[in-house]
Formats: structure tokens, sequence, C-alpha cells
């Protein structure tokens, strides 16, 4: 069974077209969807429409199978307009990345339409009773980014077969996918950053979940296609990085525009915000923040799709290289989005402004598991000529 699951395919080329298309519109609406504390269902419906959660799909599904640097830049468009729709695409459209990593037949039976939103959480935060056929789950886990309009949810679980765990010995983890129905979307997004993102705790009880429909994280992907050749975990975290980029050329363009607009009266004679001498000293550091930080990711990013397009796997220090940008980038935006904070000067206080909107959109992106000292050290070990194995990088 290989028909597409679409009336009309999109190439990579159209979805980003129509991405840059519903921009203007997602700008304009970002505070509307930071007092929702998620995304309303016409804006997910215009998504769907313009192909932004079938990017990962591969073409024999009637996906537009798109490469990894145009995932990194059709969240960063999606980023500068809103970064909370940037994380809810990136997270919705791992959809067809998760269907790559079940059978054929189960993906084909969960994934109905390749524009189904996937949210949820990796950490085996539930519990996974082997019975005949898969898994009774129990479980409760937390931000569920996109939870609100998901169509399938996954979780992470600790397998329970009845056998008492050896002394010393890790636990077996499975991750499963079902329908969102199956589960309990609690309403505890109550966040300083990303407020739209709808990221809930959700939660359910004593759920059957099919073999079919549950994967090993650290498993290889059965498909052959480039986009699937990478450990699951790297697949999903390299298009993030397109999230801080957005974020940092927002605020600096921001800035840009308040400079050339706001007076400063005190002390006299007035004159214009971008003919003080710091702030064009603050604007010269953030440009060249970004500028160096954004080179990196996407330098990177291409070097890791050439070497899984051509040989089959990126090099220990390609995959090393990919994951420092990645963390560098999530930093760097919030070093840019404070400098534009703080250079605003009291503009920056204001509802109606966006410099305290992104800068907590840019802390807030920071505290993912995947941008955390602990990568960063395993990274460091990489440096060092130690390849980890960590199943992040």
């Amino acid at each position: 069974m290989t028909e597409p699951l679409t009336a009309e395919p999109l190439t990579a080329e159209q979805v980003l077209a129509n991405a840059r298309a519903l921009a203007p519109e997602i700008h304009s609406r970002a505070a509307e969807f930071a007092a929702l504390r998620r995304l309303p269902r016409d804006i997910v419906d215009k998504l769907k429409a313009a192909g932004c959660f079938r990017v990962m799909f591969p073409k024999t599904w009637g996906g537009p199978e798109m490469p990894f640097p145009m995932q990194l830049e059709l969240i960063e468009v999606l980023a500068y307009a809103d970064a909370a729709t940037a994380w809810c695409v990136k997270i919705g459209s791992d959809s067809g990345l998760f269907a790559a990593w079940l059978d054929e037949r189960g993906a084909r039976e969960l994934y109905t339409s390749i524009d189904f939103v996937t949210a949820g959480q990796a950490p085996p935060n539930g519990r996974a009773v082997v019975v005949e056929g898969g898994y009774r789950v129990t479980g409760r886990w937390g931000f569920g980014s996109g939870s609100t309009h998901a169509d399938v949810m996954i979780g992470g679980c600790v397998v329970d077969d009845g056998r008492p765990l050896a002394a010393g010995a890790a636990p077996k983890i499975v991750h499963v996918l079902a329908p969102a129905s199956s589960f309990q979307v609690e309403d505890t997004w109550f966040a300083h950053g990303l407020a739209g993102s709808g990221s809930h705790h959700y939660s359910t009880k004593d759920l059957f979940v099919p073999s079919a429909h549950t994967f090993d994280l650290m498993a290889a992907s059965g498909r052959d296609e480039p986009l699937y050749r990478s450990s699951i975990a790297a697949s999903v975290s390299i298009p993030m990085a397109g999230v801080p980029l957005g974020v940092a050329r927002r605020a600096i363009d921001e800035l840009c525009a308040l400079a050339g607009k706001k007076t400063i009266a005190m002390p006299p004679p007035p004159v214009l915000l971008k003919n003080l001498p710091r702030v064009r000293l603050a604007v010269a550091q953030a440009e060249s923040l970004l500028g160096a930080a954004r080179a990196y990711v996407y330098e990177t990013v291409e070097r890791f799709w050439i070497e899984v397009d051509t040989l089959g796997v990126a090099s220990m220090e390609t995959r090393r290289d990919v994951g420092l940008a990645r963390i560098h980038a999530h930093r760097m935006a919030a070093e840019v989005a404070q400098i534009a904070f703080d250079t605003a000067g009291s503009a920056a206080v204001y509802v109606s402004a966006p410099f305290d909107r992104l800068l907590r959109d840019a802390v807030t992106i920071n505290q993912h598991q995947l941008f955390n000292d602990g990568i960063l050290e395993d990274l460091g070990a990489m440096v060092l000529g130690v390849d980890v194995a960590t199943r992040f990088v």
C-alpha cells in the first residue's frame, strides 16, 4: 500500500512557500495565541492545508520528504512570526518520523492522514504492562506541546513484563503511540514563554496499545530514505534550531524598527535611538551573535544532510557539530533577546511591544531536555574523540 494519504501532494518547496504566505497572519495574531494558551483551530487547519505537519512523511506516502536544511528554514520562518507556532509545528510534524519507526501496517493504521499532528513527550513517565498483542499503558506526562489540537499522542513507558529487574539492570523502555482521544489533556500550561503552545500535561489509564503502534527509541528505522537514516532523537532535534534563529532575527528587527522612530528627549537635544552610540553597539553585537550562530547551524546541518544522503550515515564529527550548533543557537537567542529588551529601554515593558514575549520565549526554549548541560557534556566528550553513542546526537 503506497498510495498518497492526501488528495493534493505538495512538494517541499510548495510547503515552504505556503508557510511564508501564512506567516504574516501568524505574526499579527501571536498575542491572541498567547492569551488562549494554545493555537486556535483555524490556524491549525491553515497550517495543515499548507502542508506544514506532513514534512517528514516519505514521498511514497504522498509526503514531501523535506530535507533537514529546508525543515530548518521552515521552522525559522514560522518562529520569526511566532515561536509557539513554530514549536508546535516542529513537534507536530514528527508524525512522519514516528511512522517511519513503526512497521508499515501499524503506521498506516495510526496515521490515516499525512496531515495528522502528533504531540507528547519521550521521557518514560508511563508504565506499559505486557499483555497479549501489546501493552496496557498507564501514565501521566508533561509538556505535551500541541496537545490541544493533536491527532496522535506519544508517551515513553517503562515496560513491566511481570519479572523482577536484575540488580543494576536498566529497565526496558518503549514508546507508545495512540489516538489523541485515548488521553485526557489537563489544563496545566500556565507558562511565561511559548505561552501559545498548549504544552499541557496529559494522561491515560489502562489503555491497550498494540505492539504495532510502539517503537524503540534506540532502534534504527525500517526505511532507507536519507530522512530516516539518523537516530530518531537526532532527527527530531535538528530542525528545532530554527526556533531560536527566528526569535533572534525578530528581536533584532524589532529593535531596529523601534530605534528608527523612538526619540530620546533627555538630556536635550532630542535624538533618535538609532543615533545613540550604545544602541549602535548593541545592534552590532546582536547581529554578529545571530550571524555567527546561523552560519554555524546551516553549515553543519547541510553537511549532515549531505553525509546521510551520500554515505548513509553522518560522521561522529558532524553529529557532534550539529549538536553544538543547535545548543549554541538556543543560548544565542536568549542573549540576543536580552540585548534587544535592554536596549529598547522603557518601551520594552509594555504588553503592546514584542520584546518581553520574545525574551520569555527565548529563555523557555532553552529549558528543553535536548539543550541542557548534560547533552553538552556528551558533545564535549565527542570533541575529545570519545563517541558516547548518546541517542541525542
